[in-house]
């Protein structure tokens, strides 16, 4: 018996061994997302599904699973037919008792994906767990010919409410466990401030027009889709609750690679839009925490790297052991940090000339510390929502860029201002926006008409415009 099971193992080790060993021909499952159990299922898209599927003839817990599972399949095939939903098929990754569970999915959940594989509905690809490489991967679905069938005679989809009402926007952790934390005014103030983001953005298009694929490459290669479903979250570790941080839309999963690239393409509802570097501060925030004085050049002077590069890598040194391991880091993601076309040699000197030499940073390389800048740009980002929040001023983070309207460019600036004076200690500021993507009304001749300037949509931008209603 046990040889039997040791020669199983090893099978389906050697199977996964043989489909890494060709990567052109495998699926790519790590373009995938987990299952969203707080989604609204009484969304009616899928009504004709669930009445296909199901009849009347299975019970209220049965639908209210099938329902959530057939919604997020929709969902995801939507957001791109090549992207996997991840599920836990183990009774140990469900609590249906938990305040993070809304729709109380329990892992009766299991029994649907059975369900739709046995009736050809869904493709399944079990998980595994590689003993030799200490690796695991959870089991993949996606919907079938038959399912994706279904979903194409879904039309005139409006943008409607997609999480659950009583979904939780505010996730505390202890030692990487969701915590079931009990409510406070300030737990209840956070919740609030959330929801009403939430809301806003998603009858808010954030874009970027003349991109046409469904998904973005970061530099590590994973695919991260641009998705109309998008919820922000505010997280933070239980014993840390004053460094959250804020993340869940794919705009937070941007890479340096990818933000360098179209850092000026983005537009809120096809109108021109603007940013503030919050880098700009970056020297600021060091001086703050450090009780010295730090200044930095707002510009990178290096032939190799530009400020936001610059800014990482310091961040990154400071996060370092020791030299060594610092270099070997970098070097190993100069794709990820946009430097593959420069040389190890190249990028050794320009970090030894604009860090290792830089003598206002020099008590901090090496201290193998997190410094708290990402949480710094979220609780800035918090507080700008809250802010703006009696003026419905749609507002976005991307890594350490806060985009916003032109048009409401004074107000932010001001209320901006008013939150990093505060936040870093300092009497007076000197803010400055940087124009993302301009699409004004010019007029053409003397007697020529307003127009607006000549921009290649592509066809998911304008799928999307219509999705939210935007002329």
């Amino acid at each position: 018996m046990k040889n039997n099971v040791c020669k199983k193992v090893n099978k389906v080790h050697n199977l996964v061994e043989s489909i890494m060993k060709y990567p052109s021909y495998q699926l790519d499952f790590d373009f995938s997302r987990p299952l969203d159990i707080q989604r609204n299922t009484d969304l009616g898209i899928i009504d004709n599904c669930i009445t296909n599927f199901s009849g009347d003839t299975y019970s209220e817990l049965f639908k209210r699973h099938l329902r959530l599972l057939v919604l997020e399949l929709y969902f995801s095939w939507s957001e791109s037919s090549s992207q996997f939903l991840t599920v836990s098929m183990s009774k140990r990754g469900y609590n249906c008792k938990s305040r993070y569970n809304p729709n109380r999915i329990s892992s009766y959940l299991i029994r649907i994906v059975n369900y739709l594989r046995d009736n050809k509905y869904i493709e399944v690809y079990p998980g595994f767990y590689d003993s030799k490489t200490r690796k695991s991967r959870r089991t993949r679905i996606r919907p079938s010919e038959f399912l994706i069938n279904h979903f194409q005679r879904i039309k005139d989809f409006k943008n409607e409410n997609y999480n659950h009402l009583k979904r939780e926007f505010m996730f505390v952790y202890d030692k990487n466990n969701l915590f079931e934390y009990k409510d406070t005014y300030e737990s209840g103030e956070i919740r609030g401030i959330m929801k009403y983001y939430n809301t806003l953005i998603s009858k808010t298009l954030f874009d970027i027009p003349t991109y046409e694929n469904n998904y973005l490459t970061r530099g590590d290669n994973r695919k991260l889709v641009i998705s109309k479903y998008s919820t922000s979250n505010y997280l933070y570790d239980r014993s840390s609750p004053s460094k959250p941080l804020i993340n869940g839309c794919w705009w937070n999963k941007i890479d340096l690679k990818i933000f360098l690239q179209i850092k000026n393409e983005f537009t809120i509802n096809n109108n021109s839009t603007s940013y503030l570097n919050l880098l700009d501060f970056f020297g600021d925030f060091l001086s703050f925490i450090s009780n010295t004085n730090i200044v930095l050049q707002p510009r990178s002077f290096s032939s190799v790297l530009n400020y936001d590069q610059l800014c990482y890598l310091i961040i990154k040194s400071f996060r370092s052991k020791n030299s060594n391991s610092f270099l070997k880091s970098v070097f190993n993601e100069k794709k990820k940090l946009d430097l593959v076309s420069f040389t190890n040699n190249e990028i050794k000197d320009a970090i030894s000339n604009h860090i290792l030499k830089n003598q206002r940073i020099s008590d901090f390389i090496f201290r193998y510390k997190n410094i708290g800048w990402d949480q710094f740009t979220s609780i800035f980002f918090y507080n700008l929502i809250k802010k703006l929040s009696s003026v419905n001023i749609p507002i976005y983070l991307v890594r350490d860029k806060v985009y916003f309207p032109t048009s409401m460019e004074s107000i932010v600036l001001e209320k901006s201002v008013q939150i990093l004076e505060k936040k870093l200690n300092i009497k007076s500021i000197n803010i400055n926006s940087n124009k993302s993507l301009s699409i004004d009304f010019k007029k053409r001749g003397i007697f020529g008409k307003f127009t607006k300037p000549k921009i290649k949509y592509s066809k998911r931008y304008l799928d999307n415009k219509k999705f939210f209603g935007i002329n």
